[in-house]
């Protein structure tokens, strides 16, 4: 006598699996969007940091100076640009996305721009601080010498 002996789950342990599943799916959605806003935060300072490193690097490797120009009238305007100074055509350019809603730079900077020189140097040192609809914040802190630090 050959019995085979299946084992297998039934349409019945299928069905609970697939409800348990989208239980904790509907439960953990909520939560994951709030840690939403907080990303974004990290990503738009992450990005900011990278291209001003970006910015310095230029301005040594080419030993001219490059110019990080930040938005004029935020929140109208949202867009940043790379650009060798004194010219008009950009060599990067980026956009803050809408759950930044706080962009303030102490003190103010010429033409809203921190300009490095061909020594990896800044003309001025500034705060620049990151605000998103959490009303959470990040600063940047770029010293004369040109180092980048960020600060929660």
């Amino acid at each position: 006598m050959n019995s085979k002996i299946q084992n297998s789950f039934t349409l019945t342990e299928t069905l609970i699996v697939f409800a348990i599943v989208g239980i904790l799916a509907l439960i953990s959605f909520p939560i994951l969007r709030n840690f939403e806003p907080t990303l974004q935060l990290n990503g738009v300072v992450r990005d900011f940091v990278s291209n001003l490193r970006l910015t310095q690097q230029l301005a040594v490797s080419e030993q001219v100076e490059y110019c990080f120009v930040l938005p004029d009238n935020f929140p109208s305007d949202r867009a940043y640009q790379i650009i060798q100074c004194g010219e008009s055509e950009s060599f990067k350019q980026g956009l803050i996305p809408e759950e930044i809603i706080g962009l303030t730079i102490v003190p103010s900077l010429s033409n809203n721009e921190v300009r490095y020189n061909s020594y990896g140097a800044v003309k001025e040192s500034a705060q620049i601080t990151i605000e998103n609809v959490q009303n959470k914040t990040k600063t940047i802190n770029v010293r004369p010498s040109g180092f980048i630090r960020v600060i929660d």
